[in-house]
């Protein structure tokens, strides 16, 4: 904030600095929850965490655990496309928790979060521990995403075959979301809002980062502007009054614009990270 007095410019440039910590912390903190939440901790389990649901599914063969599971028109059926934009959940044996349709004839549960065991391949390489998933063309089967577009989650075991049609179940943490690699950003970013837009649902999870990520974006672009619009109007002023202290006024105003491009392009940043994490 600049103003004068009769006797001096006073140039204040606390105002915007204190702004930017609190855009800062509250960034820390929202990665900080996005990364808990995504993650978990991996450990041995003969269950699936999360709450599962009852479907009635049709396949053209037999439905087993770890299969991927697609809605369309309504109806469930296996993934069988690369990164289907259509995923819903995998199919698990050892629920947690369930809400069951008993009227259902044949039906199988199917968990959209939490974690689950995924039957998968090495066709796209070897898994490692933090790599994403996605379907394939082999229906109901995942295999490792090596590009941008639609993921069942994140694996937390390892699986390493020389045979890429070798299939193992593996531990993932299912999180059902387009998903941006970060060789392109510009490019993955419109790849990960057309499959978001393609997707014909949202998990509560997903819609969670989406909305967090437009308050960060629409937040720090509000700060930003409405900071940078208080100095620059102050220093018009000041300017006006007292046309001797020019350079100190013109320097504070430069710097309240560097203080807000920073402003807004950690907002954009905080919020690119909440939709790849």
């Amino acid at each position: 904030m600049i103003w004068s007095t009769t006797k001096k410019i006073q140039v204040n440039n606390l105002l915007v600095p204190y702004k930017f910590v609190i855009l800062m912390s509250f960034a820390l903190l929202v990665l900080f929850f996005s990364i808990s939440v995504v993650q978990g901790n991996a450990f041995a389990q003969e269950f699936t965490t999360g709450i599962s649901e009852s479907i009635a599914i049709t396949a053209d063969r037999e439905v087993v655990s770890g299969d991927i599971i697609s809605v369309r028109d309504k109806k469930f059926g296996l993934s069988a496309v690369d990164y289907d934009t259509s995923m819903y959940g995998v199919i698990t044996d050892n629920p947690a928790i369930i809400m069951d349709d008993s009227a259902l004839v044949g039906r199988k549960y199917v968990t959209s979060s939490g974690e689950a065991f995924v039957r998968v391949t090495t066709k796209n390489g070897p898994i490692s521990k933090g790599d994403f998933i996605t379907s394939s063309d082999n229906p109901g089967i995942g295999q490792k995403a090596i590009k941008s577009g639609q993921i069942v989650g994140m694996a937390l075991q390892e699986f390493t075959s020389t045979d890429p049609n070798e299939v193992k179940e593996i531990l993932v943490s299912i999180d059902i979301r387009p998903n941006l690699v970060q060789d392109n950003i510009k490019v993955n970013l419109l790849e990960a809002l057309r499959s978001g837009a393609q997707a014909p649902f949202l998990t509560p999870l997903t819609s969670l980062r989406y909305i967090l990520a437009a308050l960060v974006t629409a937040g720090s672009f509000i700060l930003g502007f409405s900071s940078f619009g208080k100095t620059s109007g102050s220093g018009v002023e000041a300017l006006g009054r007292n046309p001797l202290a020019s350079k100190e006024i013109q320097h504070s105003i430069v710097l309240n614009m560097i203080l807000t491009a920073i402003i807004m392009l950690s907002g954009l940043a905080l919020a690119y990270f909440i939709l790849v994490l």
